[in-house]
């Protein structure tokens, strides 16, 4: 009998790691257990992207090698500036990890646009994956000025030829797909796992006794609307309601929202990120109501997990959240009055205990594991078709 193929695929994303002798740690996303679920199809998984040397563990940090995970260093750069500098060390090394593989998957940024190149170059195969409006992306992170804006269609159009190119594409909604599809066959999925969620929302009587309690889980970045947020709590205010935010994730919006939030004298917690899964639940369980207040996004999973988790949910009508979410649980996007307004309608305690049920039987029914598994498997099996 012959014997089964090894598989092994590079991962290309733009992410910032830590390494600490022979471990890497991230102080954000893509945890071990995250990359676990690509060793259910794959034997190893060579993670490739910016990793820096530093001397100790911070208590922020989780593992996320291990097992089956290995990473290769890509020059550290932090910044267009940095980038730029960085780059001819940036072109060799990826070079060499295209050289050294043959299955890649490639996420959206530099490196793995760098990677696609070289991929195309010496015909190797590839898998694409499309996480949310990447245009938009860079404007609301970078800013929209012209050079900016510049860069943004250049990688906007950049990434519609990567996916002509590609074995395959993914799309974590429906809208990315209408946005990126091409002739190579695709799928829509996220990287959700149901099965992680184990905590339930039990009461839903406010959960400090007097004010609505929100939280909000994202980067603190431009693009993800939490100033708009901070403007409805305002509003909130002058009409007499009071409310309290909590607020999970760090980003470089994060000083102009505590001055804000400080000056105006909102009631607001900022806890930086939460890299400890169970701690992020429980978190967010804790609070009334989930508000993702964004101005672009492809699928948010932190929506998704709120849901699960049954918790009432508040989004903008952007990108993937229509396609999760009711007409009346949307606000209009940058719009903080409208956003004010679908908070009090939420106010309730039976509103708020119906729209959480509706959302944690919504998860069982379109989200379950199982069903999204095996869509990463024919999504991931392309690459040997």
């Amino acid at each position: 009998m012959a014997s089964r193929e090894f598989k092994k695929i590079a991962v290309c994303l733009e992410h910032r790691f830590y390494r600490v002798g022979d471990d890497v740690y991230t102080a954000l996303s893509f945890p071990y257990p995250y990359w676990k679920d690509y060793l259910s199809f794959f034997d190893k998984v060579e993670v490739v992207a910016r990793v820096k040397k530093v001397s100790k563990v911070e208590e922020s940090f989780v593992r996320c090698s291990g097992e089956g995970v290995v990473f290769r260093d890509i020059p550290y750069y932090k910044g267009v500036k940095s980038f730029l500098i960085n780059l001819p060390f940036l072109i060799v090394s990826v070079f060499n990890v295209v050289r050294d593989n043959d299955y890649f998957l490639l996420r959206s940024g530099n490196i793995s646009n760098l990677a696609f190149v070289f991929i195309f170059l010496f015909g190797k195969r590839f898998i694409r994956e499309y996480p949310g409006n990447i245009k938009d992306g860079i404007v609301g992170l970078m800013g929209a000025g012209l050079p900016y804006r510049l860069i943004a269609s250049f990688s906007d159009w950049f990434a519609r030829l990567q996916g002509r190119y590609s074995k395959a594409n993914s799309f974590v909604s429906n809208y990315c797909r209408d946005l990126y599809g091409s002739e190579r066959p695709g799928f829509v999925f996220s990287s959700f796992n149901s099965d992680e969620i184990k905590i339930k929302k039990k009461s839903y009587e406010n959960s400090n006794g007097h004010s609505i309690s929100l939280v909000s889980v994202g980067r603190l970045e431009r693009e993800k609307g939490h100033y708009i947020l901070l403007l409805a709590l305002f509003e909130l205010r002058t009409r007499g309601i009071d409310v309290n935010l909590t607020l999970i994730g760090d980003g470089s919006d994060r000083e102009r929202l505590e001055r804000y939030a400080n000056e105006n004298q909102l009631d607001v917690d900022f806890l930086g990120g939460i890299t400890e899964r169970n701690t992020l639940f429980q978190t967010v369980v804790s609070n009334d109501i989930f508000v993702i207040p964004s101005l672009t996004e492809g699928m948010p999973r932190a929506l998704l997990e709120a849901m699960a988790m049954g918790l009432p949910c508040i989004g903008s009508d952007v990108g993937g959240i229509p396609e999760v979410l009711e007409t009346e649980s949307m606000a209009v996007p940058g719009d903080s009055y409208d956003l004010a307004n679908k908070i009090v309608a939420m106010a309730g305690v039976n509103v708020r205990r119906e729209n959480a049920e509706r959302n944690r039987k919504f998860i069982f029914e379109c989200y379950s594991n199982a069903s999204l598994i095996k869509k990463r498997h024919d999504f991931w099996g392309m690459l040997y078709e």
